[in-house]
């Protein structure tokens, strides 16, 4: 099988951290989403909040202008993107201290969708420590401070999966 027929079956999910797109963490996620998509001639499937070089194809996720949607409800819409293009790899861009969740939601939308597509991670977020994600200057909270992130993330790492995806669909 020829190189460009295998990028052609690659789709990269870019999740974004925090709001507006110009703080630090989402123009990371624009830029390694970016990088990947050029290296790979693969699409994006992303958020308004991560704005991607001129010439990377893009999908935008349904979301209301100031109330960015459940990682969950991005990794369904993405996974649906996935079939409709034919797609057997999705790459996920996320910020380090979102990557657990990332993965698991995608990996979930992928089993509730009986698709066969593997995910992969984009090794170039191990290039940031985790603590460098957070944005003073974000308007989500969460997403200002290790500290109140990590509150959220423990009531999400223990609540159950089936009401996790009751609160995130």
């Amino acid at each position: 099988m020829s190189r460009l027929k295998e990028t052609k079956e690659i789709g990269i999910i870019a999740f974004a951290f925090g709001v507006p797109e110009t703080i630090r963490s989402n123009l990371r996620i624009a830029e390694i989403a970016s990088q990947k998509a050029q290296e790979l001639n693969a699409p994006v499937y992303t958020q308004f909040d991560v704005y991607l070089w001129p010439g990377v194809e893009v999908e935008y996720t349904h979301e209301k202008p100031g109330s960015p949607p459940p990682t969950l409800r991005i990794a369904r819409g993405a996974v649906q993107w996935a079939r409709q293009r034919g797609f057997r790899q999705l790459w996920v861009v996320a910020a380090k201290p979102h990557l657990w969740r990332a993965l698991r939601d995608v990996k979930e939308a992928v089993r509730e969708a009986r698709e066969e597509v593997e995910v992969h991670v984009c090794e170039e977020i191990e290039k940031f420590p985790e603590d460098e994600w957070f944005c003073h200057d974000s308007t989500q909270k969460h997403t200002q401070s290790r500290k109140v992130w990590d509150k959220r993330e423990r009531i999400l790492k223990s609540m159950p999966f089936f009401l996790y995806k009751r609160v995130a669909s």
